[in-house]
């Protein structure tokens, strides 16, 4: 979403004469047509569009970008044609990992959920079946037409974004892109959230057979509903969902923990013993931004996840926190944009990475990082890249 010019401020008078929450409510509709047309302007959308955050099908004419990628929002994904590029500098090196037990991934390097749509997105950008998988973006069972504007805030070195999990629902991501997913020869992992335990089932359960899934990964970073705490902040409601979700299917299970926990450590033991298969560390650090001219939130909701170089250290340290203390894989996430940002976090214990907010600004990053580990391990007479991981990790006691 672009930023947007300073904006003179309306001052809409209240009626007296009529009850003071209609001419509220009067006012701040009013504020919201001129947000509307606004975003309008600002992004080539019709005033419609700004409002309701979908698109106009008939009424708008196809962008370049869906022109490229033969694909029209709000319609069917038709059957593409995946990049596939002649020259893979990292055929000769062995790079493959195990980034969670039962899921053997060419390479260490996935994209994060929410950065890369459905992966056909980017599949006639770049070519996708190098990576070693790629996330899709966070799947509710039921349709979200996500939060209000503005979902984005750019911040020093990062992202704030408030996006809400905005989604087609379970069966339609099934129906639309399972095909699409075979065809772009990269393992798929599922991003599951939800607001209770039987939502988590009950998109696994919509998901399952789907073509190219090879695992899930739960985002327990949402509000139970009915204690409004998050499931990834309490170990025993994590725990919950994970064993609820390891009963619905055979696939590996993925906890994507998140650092807004008091005890992240103990979340991870928790998901760890109900029978996570892999552990992503980390989700997005809470943030916001105040506009200081409205003097209000830049983002519609108030606060939203931070994302990109700012929250790295975090990761990292979560990161080798985490590998110290289970046994089964752990997948880094948070800042990775070039190959030393990835070697950080394979010392400090992880298995793989995911590259997500780099990959707005530049779509090749995860391939950059893949030629660069590539890269490390024939420059330092590796056998593999799996020598790298968790070097920065204090030795064992011996016993």
């Amino acid at each position: 979403m672009p930023w947007r010019r300073p904006r003179k401020r309306v001052e809409r008078p209240i009626n007296v004469s009529r009850a003071i929450e209609e001419s509220l409510e009067e006012a701040a509709a009013g504020e919201e047509e001129d947000e509307s047309a606004e975003l309008a302007e600002l992004n080539g959308a019709s005033v419609l569009e700004a409002a309701t955050g979908e698109p106009d099908i008939e009424a708008r004419a196809p962008s370049p970008f869906e022109r490229l990628a033969g694909v029209r929002l709000g319609t069917d994904v038709p059957s593409i044609t995946p990049v596939r590029s002649a020259a893979r500098p990292e055929e000769d090196v062995d790079l493959a990992v195990d980034a969670a037990r039962g899921l053997r991934l060419r390479n260490p390097v996935l994209t994060a959920s929410g950065t890369f749509g459905q992966g056909v997105e980017y599949a006639e950008l770049i070519d996708v079946s190098r990576l070693g998988a790629f996330v899709n973006k966070g799947t509710t069972v039921h349709a979200r037409p996500g939060n209000p504007q503005y979902r984005i805030a750019e911040t020093p070195s990062g992202i704030l974004n408030s996006i809400g999990l905005e989604n087609p629902g379970a069966a339609e991501v099934a129906r639309k892109y399972g095909k699409a997913w075979v065809s772009l020869g990269v393992p798929v992992i599922v991003n599951v959230a939800g607001y209770s335990v039987e939502d988590y089932v009950a998109v696994v359960r919509e998901m399952a057979g789907t073509p190219g899934v090879v695992a899930y990964e739960l985002n327990v970073s949402c509000p139970n509903v009915r204690g409004g705490m998050l499931f990834g902040c309490d170990p025993g409601l994590a725990a919950q969902v994970t064993a609820a979700v390891k009963q619905e299917t055979d696939l590996p299970v993925i906890v994507k923990l998140t650092p807004n926990a008091p005890d992240v450590v103990a979340v991870a033991r928790a998901v760890e013993a109900a029978g996570a298969d892999g552990l992503t560390a980390i989700n997005t650090v809470l943030g916001m931004r105040i506009d200081v001219k409205r003097r209000r939130p830049i983002l519609g909701t108030g606060s939203g996840g931070l994302s990109g170089p700012a929250i790295r250290p975090i990761a990292v340290h979560i990161t080798y926190q985490v590998a110290q203390a289970v046994s089964i894989p752990v997948i880094g996430a948070g800042g990775v944009g070039d190959t030393d940002d990835a070697l950080e976090f394979l010392m400090a214990g992880a298995s793989a990475v995911q590259v997500g907010t780099a990959t707005f600004a530049d779509p090749l990053a995860p391939l950059r990082v893949i030629e660069g580990l590539a890269a490390y391990v024939r420059s330092n007479g590796l056998g593999s890249i799996r020598e790298v991981i968790g070097t920065a990790l204090p030795p064992e006691p011996i016993a």
